[in-house]
């Protein structure tokens, strides 16, 4: 049933991304994001407030959607390329077992993101309001919903880079 479900939800991922406005679910863009993220590996609790002043990318993936996984490196190297100093990005694991997740991330070594689990999806269904993953939220410097996308397709990918720029420059000339 598993490998059915995977089947079907690549089938609908792939090359597919929905329109923002359909996507945000309870949030809305231009609305201020919300404080919980999860908990990071050693279960402390993550806050989108911790990061302010920066420009946040938001990704819910799980260690089962394949999509999902070939995401994971770009916005990896986008952080890299970006700098902390600028940019967080955080891959939110959704819904997954939180041995599942400690166990995919250690095997994953160094990387740039910051990884946090969202336990039985709890903060992604009810508070994001999301139905597939993956599902990327852009947050600006102030800490407001600048742009949400859902499925993953290389125009997703490729206009991921301008969306940040914009903001960006919105943040040093606003």
């Amino acid at each position: 049933m598993r490998i059915l479900f995977s089947f079907i939800f690549i089938l609908f991922s792939i090359n597919y991304s929905i329109a923002d406005d359909d996507v945000v679910g309870k949030l809305k863009i231009g609305q201020m994001i919300p404080e919980a993220l999860g908990v990071d590996v050693d279960g402390n609790e993550i806050l989108a407030s911790n990061y302010r002043g920066k420009v946040m990318v938001i990704s819910f993936w799980a260690t089962w959607c394949p999509p999902c996984r070939k995401e994971l490196p770009i916005i990896d190297n986008l952080q890299k390329l970006a700098g902390e100093e600028r940019l967080k990005v955080l891959a939110v694991n959704f819904g997954e077992k939180k041995r599942t997740f400690k166990k995919f991330t250690e095997k994953l070594g160094k990387v740039n993101l910051e990884f946090t689990h969202d336990n039985k999806g709890k903060i992604g269904k009810k508070t994001y309001g999301i139905k597939a993953i993956p599902h990327m939220v852009i947050v600006d410097h102030e800490g407001k919903i600048a742009q949400v996308h859902s499925g993953y397709g290389d125009d997703t990918v490729n206009n991921l880079a301008n969306e940040i720029n914009s903001l960006f420059n919105k943040a040093t000339t606003g």
